[in-house]
């Protein structure tokens, strides 16, 4: 069982293995999730190994996700290969594509031990020639069409036992900027968020009888809040939308409805950092009910934010039935997708061959241009 704070933290680990200052940053906090890049991957069997050892230091309910969207942002490259991306998928509009998609990628991660991704993209393909971190990682630009692609995608994942996280709510589509080196700014007026960028969200909402009984078998149980600075609601003043009480309060739990769990950005990107405090950050984004900060890279920043949050929890600057109902949501999802199976070396490599097969077959439906990674284009989140 987490800390009743540490729970509500999602944190990144150096390397392929557990070092001695691993564990013990790891056994003070004691995180309710752990997100992996490619610096933690070795092999197939190495990264089995590697969950199972969290879950062994941290308790069996750990959450461990990455970022396995496809194209650019694919932290297994090294050991499955190339995946198409949502972008190429998008391109094809085939819904049993989508599907198939998240079926393979929910055999996979679940393999070795991953029971989140945090994916699909749910961003409007807006500024196709502007690096704001989302250029060719979009589905469409039209809502419908990123509700049927993304959803097709998101149920395949969940029906293998896999969690979705839809992002990044809202607006980096339209965003000047990438989020990762500095604040980007979204010009999108109230009707055009309210009618566009909504829309695949709103779309993705498990039904109200799929809520009542519990925690809905498909559709959006996970939401990221994104550091873009919307124009429309905070004017001039910079204000990254993890730390809005209009987006991440009033639009996203209000206006959507949204009852599941919600998970920032990485607070280590230049959009945080260079505007306040990763302190300051963790504390407000926890004030305002969501479930879980996400510090992905370095163990300062880690440490920097829980204690950001352990004083303002003192100063009584986070609501204590805010935070046990955010704990509530946690529990929930923790306890849905626990891992049950071990890892099989044969089974991993039958996904990857499958995984193999259906890249060639988009590969050979898309035209030429869209058959390689653009390069003016550099990794997403590595590092920044």
């Amino acid at each position: 069982m987490s800390h009743p704070l540490g729970r509500h933290f999602y944190v990144g680990i150096p390397g392929p293995a557990l070092d001695h200052a691993t564990r013990a940053l790891l056994l003070q906090i004691r995180p309710g999730g752990i997100i992996l890049f490619g610096r933690n991957v070795r092999s197939a069997s190495q990264l089995a190994r590697l969950t199972r050892h969290l879950r062994i230091l941290l308790g069996p309910t750990l959450l461990v996700c990455l970022d396995h969207e496809g194209g650019r942002v694919n932290r297994l490259k090294d050991i499955v290969g190339v995946v198409p991306s949502a972008l190429q998928l998008g391109f094809l509009g085939n819904v049993s594509h989508a599907k198939r998609h998240g079926q393979l990628t929910g055999r996979l991660l679940r393999e070795i031990g991953v029971n989140v991704n945090l994916a699909p993209v749910l961003d409007l393909h807006l500024r196709p020639k502007t690096d704001n971190s989302v250029p060719d990682r979009c589905w469409s630009r039209n809502p419908r069409e990123v509700i049927r692609l993304a959803g097709a995608f998101l149920d395949g994942m969940q029906d293998e036992g896999v969690t979705g996280c839809g992002k990044h709510f809202l607006g980096y589509g339209a965003a000047d900027k990438d989020p990762h080196l500095l604040l980007p700014r979204v010009n999108r007026t109230r009707t055009q968020i309210m009618k566009q960028d909504l829309l695949p969200y709103a779309g993705l909402l498990p039904s109200k009888k799929s809520r009542e009984s519990g925690m809905p078998s498909k559709h959006l149980r996970m939401i990221m809040l994104s550091h873009a600075h919307l124009r429309a609601f905070h004017g001039n003043k910079l204000t990254p939308a993890c730390v809005s009480p209009m987006v991440a309060g009033t639009l996203l739990r209000d206006t959507l409805g949204f009852h599941g769990v919600t998970i920032t950005d990485d607070l280590e990107m230049g959009a945080i950092t260079r505007t306040m405090s990763i302190g300051d950050a963790s504390a407000k984004c926890l004030s305002l009910g969501t479930d879980f900060i996400l510090i992905c890279h370095t163990a300062k920043a880690i440490r920097d934010g829980y204690r950001g949050a352990q004083k303002a929890l003192r100063q009584k600057k986070i609501p204590p039935d805010i935070l046990s109902e955010s704990g509530e949501r946690v529990e929930r999802l923790s306890r849905r997708v626990a891992v049950k199976s071990t890892f099989s070396e044969r089974r991993f490599n039958a996904v990857v061959q499958d995984i193999h097969a259906f890249t060639r077959k988009i590969f050979s439906a898309v035209p030429p241009r869209l058959r390689v990674i653009d390069e003016r284009w550099g990794p997403i989140g590595e590092k920044y």
